[in-house]
């Protein structure tokens, strides 16, 4: 069997809600699984029971999107991860809103005050947003690398089991849904084809979800 070739974009199911813009989640890497070895059976490399969908030897397709919500290993990552990020996210929004209502009483106020009184609110409310977007841009760049950090893994265990899936099931090529009919290339796909549900329920059987995202390394002083 030819080998399967596909790619995950990984979403979060989370949003830190006081970044002003929200951060992109990392893409997963491509990946290449290989055929089982010589004796080795595609179900074991899987752990998926046999059953189907319909898609049997034929084509198919996946909704990647909801993998963050329905696969439970995955939820309670990014759950433990949200955790994670919580007080920072309190951090952020205190000082956004800090800065919204010092703009409000430029914007209301600026009138009726002197002009060097206008003038220094504007100053601070100046330095107040350029520490702010400082702040965002860090939080977001550890925030990023957390997630990398602790969904990685869990799309990669996602990756083997759906080429063990595929094998099983004699599907040839998985089409990722959302992107195909972004790009114009799936116009038309039958029910039975998408493989979406079926897969996270078998993946939810051989690999229950528990726990939180992983603490982060100890730092060396």
């Amino acid at each position: 069997m030819k080998k399967l070739i596909f790619a995950f974009a990984i979403t979060s199911m989370f949003a830190l809600a006081a970044f002003a813009q929200t951060p992109k989640p990392p893409v997963g890497k491509a990946t290449a699984a290989s055929t089982p070895a010589s004796g080795e059976s595609a179900g074991a490399s899987a752990g998926a029971s046999t059953g189907g969908t319909g898609a049997e030897g034929k084509l198919a397709y996946i909704n990647t999107g909801k993998f963050s919500s329905d696969i439970g290993e995955l939820k309670s990552k990014l759950e433990g991860l949200n955790a994670e990020f919580d007080t920072k996210k309190k951090e952020v929004q205190g000082e956004d809103d800090a800065l919204n209502n010092l703009k409000n009483k430029i914007n209301n106020q600026g009138g009726t005050v002197s002009v060097q009184v206008r003038a220094q609110w504007m100053d601070e409310a100046t330095d107040k947003e350029k520490a702010l977007n400082r702040k965002k841009e860090d939080y977001n760049q550890i925030m990023q690398r957390r997630l990398a950090e602790v969904t990685q893994p869990v799309y990669d265990k996602v990756g083997k089991f759906l080429e063990g899936y595929c094998q099983q099931r004699g599907i040839v090529m998985v089409l990722e849904g959302g992107a195909a009919q972004q790009a114009g290339i799936l116009l038309f796909a039958a029910q039975a084809t998408d493989i979406t549900d079926d897969f996270i329920k078998e993946y939810n059987k051989a690999n229950p979800g528990s726990g939180g995202a992983a603490a982060p390394a100890a730092r060396k002083p």
